[in-house]
């Protein structure tokens, strides 16, 4: 038995309103504290994503 190994990004607006999406991947646990770091720092629409394998996240549009 094989365990798949969920991997998280995230994408948020910075303060001044651009999107911006994170070079790093996360487990759970620190994608959640780094979206608490990112809104107790004034970004908004802060949201952990799923990446899958291969991929990369990319800000929102």
């Amino acid at each position: 038995m094989t365990t798949a190994m969920r991997r998280y990004g995230l994408r948020w607006n910075d303060p001044d309103g651009a999107s911006q999406a994170s070079a790093a991947l996360f487990e759970k646990p620190a994608a959640i504290r780094r979206k608490r770091a990112l809104k107790a720092s004034g970004c908004t629409h802060v949201k952990v994503v799923e990446v899958p394998p291969g991929e990369i996240v990319h800000p929102a549009t």
